[in-house]
């Protein structure tokens, strides 16, 4: 959040100078517009790691229909499986089925998660107990940060 602040505080001063409108040193402005920029630029992911238990009403009436959202948002599968898929190195959870997709942005992801499409096929995953997931969304490194 204070990223966004200060990426529309040094948009919105730009014309007079963004160090000179927030009393920042120009080091400093510029240090945090690079970083909200950098941020914008990022993409993010989404981990589902749960299990399916319901699998044929499962893949019918949710998974068959989410390429068209994940394309409609700009998300693209990475990996997604179970079972003999994952090889736990530390540690002793093993989620029964995992999916990580790439999404352009935090922004992208949130839009497919909150929209009319996606939350009717989430409803009808969670009302028809068709399996129990854990969900996250991670912001990715910026462009520069990958080099």
């Amino acid at each position: 959040m204070r990223g966004f602040i200060a990426g529309s505080v040094l948009g919105l001063c730009a014309g007079i100078g963004a160090a000179a409108c927030v009393g920042l040193p120009v080091q400093e402005a510029e240090s945090q517009e690079a970083a909200s920029e950098a941020t914008q630029e990022a993409p993010a992911y989404l981990i589902v790691l749960g299990e399916v238990i319901d699998r044929p009403a499962f893949m019918e009436g949710y998974a068959a229909k989410l390429p068209p959202l994940y394309e409609e948002f700009g998300g693209a599968y990475l990996a997604l499986g179970g079972g003999p898929g994952i090889e736990v190195l530390e540690g002793a959870y093993t989620p029964p089925s995992y999916v990580i997709s790439k999404w352009p942005s935090m922004q992208a992801a949130r839009e497919f998660w909150n929209s009319e499409g996606y939350d009717a096929l989430r409803r009808a995953r969670i009302d028809n107990e068709w399996g129990d997931f854990d969900v996250l969304l991670v912001q990715g490194l910026p462009p520069a940060a990958r080099e």
